[in-house]
């Protein structure tokens, strides 16, 4: 495991909390301006829904991968890489005049610069540093950065955007990478990269192969309890990311006002910092899988309301409110069963693999639900087969019982 030097956790932990806050806050806002971009790019919604389907994507494979250069090379030369590229990504992008360099900037650029800087990479930290018994609130009270940084984006974005434009609002966005790259300072000479050789021997070249050992992955995918929580963590994925990118959308097609959804995706964000603490609470008491059997169930219910529900703005508040509550509230139970079944040394790589099935799912969840809308004009299919992927996924958690989890010893 790497050697943390002294420092008290709870500081860490503040940076953790702010650089997701980044990292999460920008991604999900700035998809509140899609018929802004439609417009002054002049190519269809679609397209757009796709680009942002490819982000996810990027963001998930690059995850994995930064997780073994970070536990490689320690974590604070990794976020630093990460957040200059999502920068860069977010004034490319601003620029753009075109389809083609838009893509560049908000699909592959901030892809990139996202999977770098995601929560595999920070809550891996955050878990060495506290116990096994507050570790599950410890990566609550940090996942809760996310939600508070889609709060105040939502809210940032939704006042900016019909002064500045879609363009100026990636730009100003790209200005808060500046204090990003300080909290990076939280992270300097906090660890030593990890290393099981003397000193003689980490003289030598690395080879690539062994910066990139992928056996223990390899590994962890033939437990089960992973390979559940790999689906699970899909379906997270699918619905995050067709409620963020299509909120605005989904808005328009109710004949509500713009603002709607940009205030819920704010009421999505503020609730999540009540509803991620409270489940990083629970995780620490009771069975961590059991309680994602409870998080999807309850996901799978709401879905049906807002389907089956009159489509006013008191709703979708409503819907937000309750929603938000549960909105990253799989993100500490997940990477908490991770830690409690493999331990904390890899803890970065393998939940950054689990990571990968949630964006795969979100490639889908945004994708796939702009395709169905521009085919049947309603997003009524995308309603039921997200509450039906929500039901799988209470689903497959119910056979990781206590049991099972207790035959893991991890180091």
């Amino acid at each position: 495991m790497e050697k943390l030097k002294a420092i008290s956790p709870w500081w860490l932990l503040a940076c953790a909390v702010l650089i997701l806050a980044y990292n999460m806050g920008i991604r999900q806002s700035v998809s509140l301006m899609m018929p802004q971009m439609s417009a002054g790019l002049s190519i269809p919604v679609s397209e757009i829904s796709l680009g942002f389907a490819v982000q996810n994507l990027i963001w998930g494979a690059v995850a994995p991968v930064a997780g073994l250069l970070a536990e490689r090379f320690g974590t604070a030369r990794v976020l630093l890489g990460g957040i200059l590229i999502y920068g860069v990504g977010l004034l490319v992008a601003s620029a753009a005049d075109s389809g083609v360099l838009f893509f560049v900037g908000n699909a592959l650029l901030i892809g990139i610069g996202a999977g770098a800087t995601t929560f595999p990479i920070v809550l891996a930290v955050v878990g060495k540093r506290f116990p096994a018994h507050r570790r599950s609130l410890a990566l609550g009270i940090a996942t809760a950065g996310g939600s508070l940084g889609q709060f105040g984006f939502a809210l940032f974005v939704g006042k900016l955007a019909p002064v500045a434009g879609w363009s100026g609002t990636y730009f100003w966005c790209a200005v808060t990478s500046v204090a990003a790259l300080c909290l990076v300072l939280g992270f300097v000479n906090r660890e030593a990269p990890s290393s099981n050789t003397n000193p003689s021997q980490t003289a030598k070249p690395l080879s690539l192969r062994a910066i990139f050992d992928w056996g223990m992955i390899g590994r962890a995918f033939k437990v089960r309890e992973y390979q559940l929580l790999n689906v699970g963590f899909f379906v997270c994925g699918f619905h995050i990311a067709f409620i963020t990118v299509h909120m605005s959308g989904l808005v328009a097609y109710c004949g509500l006002l713009p603002a709607v959804a940009s205030d819920s995706l704010a009421i999505i964000g503020i609730m999540n910092v009540i509803g991620v603490i409270l489940i990083g609470w629970a995780g620490d008491k009771w069975h961590k899988p059991w309680l994602l059997v409870l998080v999807y169930w309850l996901r799978a219910c709401l879905l049906i309301a807002l389907l089956l529900l009159p489509k006013t703005d008191t709703i979708f508040y409503l819907f937000s409110g309750l929603m938000g509550m549960l909105w990253l509230s799989t993100v500490p139970l997940t990477s908490g069963s991770v830690a409690q079944i493999f331990g904390t040394k890899n803890l970065a790589s393998l939940f950054g693999m689990v990571m990968l099935s949630h964006q795969v799912g979100a490639f889908f969840g945004s994708w796939w639900a702009g395709l169905t809308f521009e085919w049947f004009g309603s997003y009524d299919l995308a309603l039921i087969v997200s509450a039906l992927l929500g039901l799988l996924a209470a689903v497959v958690h119910l056979p990781i019982t206590p049991l099972r989890m207790e035959r893991f010893s991890p180091a």
